[in-house]
């Protein structure tokens, strides 16, 4: 979810050798959303998937996907490893391909994809190691950006990218996993949204897919951002052994670009955002958000 931690979890495994600037790529989030919604049937969501990776990969060997505007979150030229990883641009494509195709890991940072994630299992199979990033459903500045994220997608003309249905009497987007509450959605305020939000994606089935993960023998892994700002090595350590890598020298340095392990009060942030919220949300959604903190400190922060 939006300002859950995932560009810093993101920016930490691109530093781990093998692994490629992370990437947005909205149309494998499109492929996830209509498999979900039964638009378009598994063997076909398959097919698209795979096929859409394997162009993408082929094209992220010779960086002709990559972003070098030096500003942008997603930049390569803010990634640790920037200075080996422009050797790519040199002008014998085989040689590139050649030395590269069985040494890159591709990585793909998606939004709202928890809900719908068996396809991508299915897909990949023992190819795929699935990260989920969990932030404590009190936190303001996460319910603040999905909550102006509302406003942004229910714009008729909206260019974000995400699969949205439109209701033709109050003329608004709404995403499309929440069409099964669609009048509450619509009549609640921008927080009220962003709280219907995280609680759509705090689904404990959402979390608990060991039996998904296990029939496709993929990995899935769970990190809650407040333990990863404590430990971040614990996490990055766990993926390395999955890739058989090490955290090198790049890996150190990213955890200090990023200022990692650090401190974080998670009750002051708590006790900061529902004071906030008190007088901005119906007392319904106020008592949700305190059940989903109840949730995600018992099925999350004190389980993974």
């Amino acid at each position: 979810m939006p300002s859950s931690g995932k560009a810093l979890l993101c920016d930490l495994i691109s530093s781990l050798p093998k692994v490629d600037p992370w990437v947005m790529l909205h149309y494998i989030e499109n492929i996830v959303a209509l498999n979900k919604l039964g638009k378009i049937d598994n063997l076909t969501s398959e097919y698209l998937l795979k096929t859409n990776h394997n162009v993408f990969f082929h094209d992220s060997l010779l960086l002709r996907n990559s972003n070098f505007r030096k500003n942008d979150i997603t930049s390569l030229q803010k990634n640790v490893k920037y200075n080996i990883l422009k050797l790519r641009l040199d002008n014998n494509e085989n040689k590139v391909l050649k030395k590269n195709r069985n040494k890159v890991i591709t990585h793909y940072c998606l939004h709202f994809t928890a809900i719908a994630k068996k396809i991508l299992f299915q897909t990949f199979k023992e190819k795929l190691i699935y990260i989920q990033v969990y932030r404590s459903p009190i936190t303001f500045s996460m319910i603040n950006r999905i909550a102006n994220w509302t406003l942004q997608i229910q714009k008729s003309k909206s260019r974000d990218g995400h699969i949205k249905f439109f209701d033709k009497n109050l003329r608004k987007n709404l995403p499309y996993f929440m069409m099964s509450k669609h009048k509450e959605y619509l009549l609640a305020n921008k927080y009220e949204k962003a709280i219907m939000i995280i609680e759509k994606n705090f689904k404990t089935k959402a979390i608990n897919t060991k039996n998904i993960s296990k029939k496709y023998k993929s990995i899935e892994i769970i990190v809650p951002f407040e333990n990863l700002l404590k430990d971040p090595k614990k996490y990055l350590k766990k993926i390395c052994k999955i890739i058989n890598s090490r955290l090198d020298k790049f890996a150190l340095k990213s955890l200090k670009k990023n200022n990692v392990p650090r401190k974080y009060n998670l009750d002051k942030e708590k006790l900061i955002t529902l004071k906030l919220l008190r007088n901005k949300i119906r007392p319904k959604y106020f008592d949700k958000l305190i059940n989903l903190e109840k949730l995600y400190e018992k099925n999350i922060l004190s389980r993974f």
